[in-house]
This record gives C-alpha cells, sequence and structure tokens, in this order.
C-alpha cells in the first residue's frame, strides 16, 4: 500500500514540474512531449498499480481461504477429538441444537436408557419423562441446570451446561453419571449404620439400667448383686465383640486391604483353632471331632484362624446336642474345609441371607451366646480374598454344613 502512495506521489509531482513548466516558459513542442511522456507515465503506473492491487488482493484471499481451512480443520479435529472424548468418557453426553433437536449422544446414553437419541428432537423423547423433563428444563432455562432422577431402578446425575455464541443460545450440552453404585452404597451405610446402634443399643441399655439399679440400691442381697454385675460383663464382653468385628469389617472393606500370606500347616492350624473352642464345647456337652489331612497352603494365618474358629463358634452357639466336626481334605488344586453340626439347621429361603451382617437365624440365641452378628460375613469376605468359595448345606432340625475351598 505505501508503494501504491508513493507512486500517486510521484505522478503529483511531475503534474506540477510540467505545469510550473509551462507557466515559465511556454514552448509548445517541449510542452506537448512533457505531456504526452506524462500521460504514458500516469497510464503505466495506473496499470501496474491496478494490477498489484488485483495480485495483492489474490494473495489475501488465499490467504484467508487458507486461515478458514485451517480454521475449519481445527473445528473439525477438536469435534474428532470430542467425539472420540466422549466416548471413553464413561458417562453419558447429550448435544441439544438451538432447535432441539439432539445432534449427539454417545454409547453410554445408548446403554442407560436402551434407546437412540441421535437427530430426535427432545420433544420426542417419551422413553424417559425424568429425562424428557430435564432436557426440557435445561433447554428452556438457558443456564445451568442439575438433577438426579431414576429411570429402571437406576439412579443417574444430570449437569447441563448451556452452550452460547456473540451472546446467542446454540443449545446445551448434557453429561449424564450413573451413580447407581454410590446411591446403593450410600443407602447400604445407612442401613449398616442403623443396624450398628441398633445391636449397641441393647448391651449399652442394660448396662445402663443395672448401673442405676446398682447405684440406687446400696443395701442389695449379694447374690442379687453378683448376679447383676455378672450382666454387666456379660454385656460389656458383647459390645467388646462387636466393636472387634466392626472393626475387622472397616479393614476389610477398605480398598488398601491386603493379606499377609504365608506358607501354613493347615493341620496344626485347625488343631490349634478346636483346642481353643474346646472349653466352650465341653460346657454345652457337644463333642468336637478333628479330621483334617496336613497340607501346606499359602494363606494369611491369622485370617484363617479367624474363619475356622467363627465356624466352630456358630456350630456351637446352634447346637444343643450332639457334635461338631471339623474335616480337611485335597482335592484337585483346593483344599477343603469342612465344619459339619447336628444342630438346629436352616432353613432353605435363610441360607442366601446368612452371611449378610447382622443378619441372624435366631436372634435371641446368638445374643444369648454373646455373638456380635458379623462372624459369617468376615467369613465370606475373607475367604473371598483368597480366592476361595464357601457353601453352605443345612437341613432343619438335623444340622448344617460350611464347605470352605481354598487354592493351594
Amino acid at each position: 500500500m505505501m508503494n501504491f502512495k508513493k507512486s500517486y506521489i510521484y505522478i503529483a509531482v511531475l503534474y506540477l514540474l510540467v505545469a510550473i513548466y509551462i507557466i515559465i516558459d511556454n514552448n509548445p513542442a517541449v510542452t506537448f512531449t512533457l505531456i504526452i511522456f506524462l500521460m504514458i507515465y500516469h497510464f503505466v503506473t495506473f496499470i501496474g498499480v491496478k494490477d498489484k492491487l488485483s495480485e495483492d488482493k489474490q494473495v489475501s484471499v488465499q490467504k484467508l481461504q487458507y486461515k478458514l481451512d485451517e480454521t475449519k480443520k481445527e473445528s473439525e479435529e477438536s469435534y474428532l477429538h470430542f467425539l472420540s472424548l466422549s466416548q471413553t468418557l464413561g458417562s453419558g453426553v447429550i448435544m441439544v441444537n438451538d432447535d432441539g433437536k439432539i445432534n449427539f449422544a454417545n454409547k453410554d446414553v445408548l446403554e442407560y436408557f436402551d434407546f437412540d437419541f441421535n437427530n430426535k428432537y427432545y420433544e420426542d423423547i417419551q422413553i424417559s419423562k425424568p429425562l424428557y423433563k430435564f432436557i426440557s428444563k435445561a433447554y428452556l432455562l438457558e443456564q445451568k441446570y442439575r438433577k438426579q432422577i431414576v429411570y429402571e431402578d437406576k439412579y443417574f446425575d444430570l449437569l447441563s451446561t448451556p452452550i452460547f455464541e456473540d451472546d446467542i443460545f446454540k443449545g446445551c450440552l448434557i453429561i449424564i453419571h450413573d451413580i447407581t453404585t454410590l446411591r446403593t452404597a450410600e443407602n447400604f451405610q445407612k442401613r449398616f449404620t442403623a443396624d450398628v446402634s441398633h445391636e449397641l443399643k441393647t448391651p449399652l441399655s442394660s448396662i445402663k439400667g443395672i448401673s442405676e439399679i446398682l447405684n440406687r440400691d446400696r443395701n442389695m442381697e449379694e447374690k442379687d448383686r453378683n448376679e447383676f454385675i455378672e450382666i454387666l460383663q456379660k454385656e460389656s464382653v458383647r459390645m467388646e465383640t462387636i466393636l472387634n468385628d466392626l472393626l475387622i469389617i472397616s479393614k476389610m472393606d477398605r480398598i488398601d486391604y491386603e493379606l499377609t500370606v504365608t506358607e501354613v500347616h493347615i493341620g496344626e492350624l485347625v488343631l490349634e483353632s478346636t483346642n481353643a473352642l474346646k472349653r466352650l464345647a465341653k460346657e454345652k456337652n457337644i463333642e468336637l471331632i478333628t479330621n483334617v489331612k496336613d497340607e501346606i497352603i499359602s494363606v494369611d494365618k491369622n485370617k484363617i484362624a479367624q474363619v475356622i474358629i467363627n465356624l466352630i463358634k456358630n456350630a456351637i452357639n446352634y447346637t444343643d446336642e450332639g457334635s461338631i466336626t471339623v474335616t480337611g481334605y485335597t482335592e484337585n488344586d483346593f483344599y477343603t474345609l469342612q465344619v459339619s453340626d447336628t444342630g438346629i439347621g436352616i432353613n432353605s429361603e435363610e441360607i442366601e441371607n446368612i452371611f449378610k451382617r447382622f443378619y441372624r437365624i435366631d436372634g435371641a440365641r446368638s445374643r444369648d451366646s454373646g455373638g456380635s452378628g458379623l462372624g459369617l460375613s468376615i467369613v465370606k469376605n475373607v475367604v473371598l480374598k483368597h480366592g476361595g468359595n464357601i457353601q453352605v448345606d443345612s437341613i432343619k432340625d438335623e444340622g448344617t454344613t460350611f464347605i470352605i475351598t481354598l487354592p493351594l
């Protein structure tokens, strides 16, 4: 552009010089020659400037087209990147344009609702009324909006973000998170907390009530006082058992929970565990029998000992007469432990519930024995942590057998 201005200045100066010459010395021949030369120069310069402008214009158009192509390419790459990313987010993504049409819905949305939303208007979405209501409100509000909905027993957290270009609404982007697991865990935690409170409430009430009686009646007979003190001790032991089992459960629920695996003589471990419970079995006149083949297996010794003790104690609690037999043998690539009793047995419809926390077949019998209601839950957790399996065979009023298989 600067060169064009210089050319125009040169032409103007030349015109001025010719005009001065005509005024000072008006020689017709020279004047005619100068005017012809000036016109030729003016014409040539004009053609050059015009060609230059045309060339520069073409270059500018090419540069602009290049920039537009680059911008379009970047936009397409960004969109493809967005599409690729949306397929691996693990969350649903829905894009609604300014006409209310769904331009894009990723595979997670299809899995959540079993319906292809692509190229559908949101008004036509009747597969899920809660989702339709959310999109409708998000579209009409033109602002951030968040809500949780339920669809076919699943919980979803929905977040809508409006899209604007130069303050003009162009649609909205909706992110859908499946929070079913979180809500289930939350409900489970609430129920677990309620169960813990209920379990602790009974011994606490007993301890509080007896403490008040002992404090109020200073002249109580020695026999009655000893009975109350014995109840206090029993309820205290029960509370301690519950709290200890709760600590074990809480550790097992942690993500970083790990087993301390060593090579263990399973026969010796069973013998140690049964010896610890012989006195308890003798008090109920129950015969405790062991028939275990010794084998070296890689397990967490303390955890497996806890499993054996819990199963035998559980058998003692639910057996009034007869015997409890602990059997161990190797089969294929597994070591099998069986704890059988001649107790009250379990109804078939109750078997699937016995490993639930705080579930009791006979609540009164379990509480009288000082059980926490967490023993079988701990047993199953430990066995599964070892990569093993646990099964139950039971006949009502005849007895129960717990069968544990641990990989060698």
